[in-house]
Parts: C-alpha cells; sequence; structure tokens
C-alpha cells in the first residue's frame, strides 16, 4: 500500500474517532411522515382552491397513503371527499367522509357533508332507516337529525339533534351540534318574520 493511502486512512481514523468521542453525529435523514402528509394535503388545498382538482385529489390520496389510519387521516378523507363533491361523483365522496367519520368520530362537519352527499344521490330515505335501526350508537342520532333537515323536516330534524345535546352533554361534538341547532334556530325565525 502507497504511503499516502496509508495517511489517508490514518486521517479518516482520527477524524472519525474524534467525531465519535464527542458524541457528533453524521447528518441523518430522518422521513417524518406525518410532516410528509400534512404538506402534501396542504399541497392538496391550494390546487383544490385553484380548480386544479385531478391534482388536488392525487396530493390528498398522497397524503392518505403515507400517514394510514390517524385522526389527521380523517381531514384528508374529507378533503378528498370536497373535492369528488365539487367535480360531481357523490359516491366516491360518501366513502371517503364515511372513512373520515370512522377516524374522527367528533367532527360534526364530517356528519354535516355525508348529509348533503346522501341527498345528492337521493338515497336520503334508506339511509334514514339505517341510521334509525342504530340505537346503539348515539352519534347515529345526528345523522337522523341531519338526514331530517335535508329531506325537508327541519323541526323534526332539529328535534333529534336536540335529543343527542340532552342525552350526550359531554361528547367533543356536542358543542358543535348545539351551535348547529343555534343557527338552524335562528335562521328558521328569521325566515318567519319576512
Amino acid at each position: 500500500m502507497k504511503p499516502i493511502f496509508k495517511l489517508l486512512i490514518v486521517i479518516i481514523c482520527i477524524i472519525n474517532s474524534t467525531l465519535n468521542a464527542t458524541g457528533a453525529r453524521w447528518n441523518e435523514f430522518v422521513i417524518d411522515a406525518e410532516r410528509n402528509a400534512n404538506n402534501h394535503n396542504n399541497l392538496g388545498v391550494i390546487y383544490m382552491q385553484d380548480r386544479y382538482y385531478a391534482a388536488a385529489i392525487k396530493e390528498f390520496q398522497m397524503a392518505v397513503l403515507i400517514n394510514p389510519d390517524t385522526q389527521a387521516t380523517a381531514t384528508y378523507y374529507a378533503n378528498l371527499g370536497t373535492v369528488y363533491m365539487k367535480i360531481g361523483y357523490p359516491a366516491l365522496a360518501q366513502d371517503v367522509l364515511e372513512r373520515a367519520i370512522k377516524l374522527n368520530p367528533q367532527n360534526f362537519s364530517y356528519y354535516q357533508d355525508l348529509a348533503v352527499v346522501y341527498a345528492k344521490q337521493k338515497i336520503l330515505p334508506l339511509k334514514l332507516k339505517q341510521y334509525a335501526k342504530d340505537i346503539k350508537n348515539p352519534l347515529s342520532t345526528i345523522m337522523v337529525g341531519l338526514i331530517k333537515i335535508e329531506q325537508g323536516k327541519t323541526e323534526e330534524g332539529l328535534s333529534n339533534l336536540q335529543e343527542f345535546c340532552f342525552l350526550e352533554p359531554d361528547l367533543i361534538i356536542t358543542k358543535g351540534v348545539q351551535n348547529y341547532i343555534d343557527q338552524k334556530t335562528k335562521k328558521n325565525i328569521q325566515n318567519r318574520f319576512r
């Protein structure tokens, strides 16, 4: 071995042992799935605002693939549902909104969007029967109320939502439901006096 190579190896060993002794580390590249998924979601929101729906769909799908089955993923699914509704695919929107609700059942806006999706597909009576049968899940009462409101039975629907608020006062979602009831009631009163 040539003396220059021996010297180079000795220098590399000295540098390496010095770095190890001081606790310094070589730069590591860490992949942060949550941050990357968030970045894809943010890009999707920008594309959606700019009406580049195909690009928005791809970004939201990437966000879901990178970071599946977390509460944040529910937001990605909900955003995907919004795009599907904007481009006229309510069946696809239904699928992703139902997934969003499974991941984060305490977000009231997902239920509101899902009721609109059912209305667009003209399956409100079918879904009303389905949710009315599900008496074990108190959150089904929310969908029953929202479906009735979408059917034009506002008073009945608001009554169901008020029942939910009375029976489940400690859930996180209850505050959102109560705010919705207040807005709808105020709107109904204003419409009566016009």
